[in-house]
Formats: C-alpha cells, structure tokens, sequence
C-alpha cells in the first residue's frame, strides 16, 4: 500500500488507484472541492513536494488551473505510489 503524506499530517497508508481528493477524505483531511472533483476549478489543487512519479499523467483538464509543473488537481491526481503533497488551493 502506498505511503501518502498529506502535509503537516503523517504519512498514511492508503489504498492504490483513489485521486489525492478521495485519499485525503479516507485520511480525515480533505482537500476543498467547489467543484465536485470535475476539474472545473482548482480549490483541490496541491504541490508535490516528492513522489511526482507515483501519480498518474496529468489530464487536459487540469492544466489551465496549474501554475508550475509541482502543482496537480488533487480530483485528477490518481495515487500510484508513494507521494508528499501540501494543500494550495487556488483563489
């Protein structure tokens, strides 16, 4: 089981193959969502600070709403593996 660390809370084991947004509901720190985690705003957004590899490829949808190549949409961001992220949702 993946390791994820949802900053400033510990890493947690989770379940392979959840979006970040599901994961961090599982682990009792859930990210926002205006949206419903359709990708239509980026109030879910977070930085990986390790592990970028151990999330799947970034969507077409996401992109508009990421400032730099550390950021994702947590509703897009499947969990692969091991992962650090910080909550930074968008205004």
């Amino acid at each position: 089981m993946p390791l994820v660390t949802l900053q400033p809370h510990p890493a947690q084991s989770v379940t392979a193959g959840l979006s970040l947004l599901d994961v961090s509901e599982d682990l009792g720190h859930p990210l926002e969502s205006d949206c419903g985690g359709v990708a239509a705003c980026n109030a879910c957004r977070v930085r990986v600070i390790s592990g970028a590899q151990n999330l799947s490829p970034r969507s077409a949808e996401e992109v508009p709403f990421l400032d730099d190549e550390q950021q994702r949409l947590g509703c897009q961001a499947i969990v692969l593996g091991h992962v650090v992220v910080r909550p930074e949702p968008g205004l």
